[in-house]
């Protein structure tokens, strides 16, 4: 909308909403609202689309927003926030992302207004990694940017390693990992083991399903 303003000749079309898929939300979906409506103060412009997914993602939260029942109209019970303002819009689905994906409620996508954002997800984590073995080709099919941040250097280089050996190579690289600039600045220390500490966030990197470049041959 560069250029626009409220006269005739200033006319613009208004472009899609940034769509920000939060995959394995937890507790950013209980953060005050008057946090996420900050991405609209730093982009007045743009159209904001929120969207929180993951089985833990109304946990604690049941009193404030109660599931909607399935229906054909709804049936994944997504819960849909009000009160935004018009430049932002907050949706959550209880679901894993994979059974989303595969129903195809959020196609089709676009690399240049949508991206997916897993705070913490523990790709590489014995525990958990399983849960993202579905996920990631669903994620690389997309040529959408993921952004993922980890506890600390190793826990994100742990991440890393797993998705390069899932990926195959079918990867892209789009922001080298390392430590962010705007991580938590508390620290948490293990009680079992005092050398253990990590903060929220510490560091940060990106990629993507690779993209391969038409090449014209005379």
């Amino acid at each position: 909308m560069s250029g626009g303003d409220e006269t005739m000749k200033g006319l613009r079309v208004s472009p899609d909403p940034i769509r920000i898929f939060i995959l394995g939300a937890r507790a950013e979906t209980s953060l005050p609202r008057d946090v996420w409506k900050q991405l609209s103060y730093l982009f007045p412009r743009a159209v904001f689309h929120v969207i929180f997914i993951g089985p833990e993602s109304m946990a604690n939260r049941d009193s404030e927003f109660p599931l909607p029942e399935r229906t054909p109209h709804n049936p994944f019970q997504a819960v849909v926030e009000g009160r935004m303002g018009s430049q932002m819009k907050i949706s959550t689905f209880v679901e894993y992302y994979h059974t989303l994906h595969t129903a195809q409620i959020f196609q089709p996508f676009d690399p240049y207004f949508d991206c997916f954002v897993l705070f913490h997800p523990g790709l590489g984590h014995p525990a958990s990694s399983h849960e993202w073995e579905a996920t990631l080709p669903q994620l690389l099919e997309t040529k959408v940017p993921i952004i993922c941040t980890g506890y600390t250097e190793w826990d994100m280089n742990r991440d890393l390693k797993w998705v390069h050996e899932k990926a195959a190579g079918e990867m892209d690289i789009l922001m080298e990992p390392g430590e962010n600039k705007f991580r938590s600045l508390k620290w948490d220390i293990n009680d079992l083991d005092p050398s253990d500490l990590s903060c929220g966030n510490w560091g940060v990197w990106a990629f993507r399903g690779k993209r391969y470049e038409t090449t014209f041959v005379d």
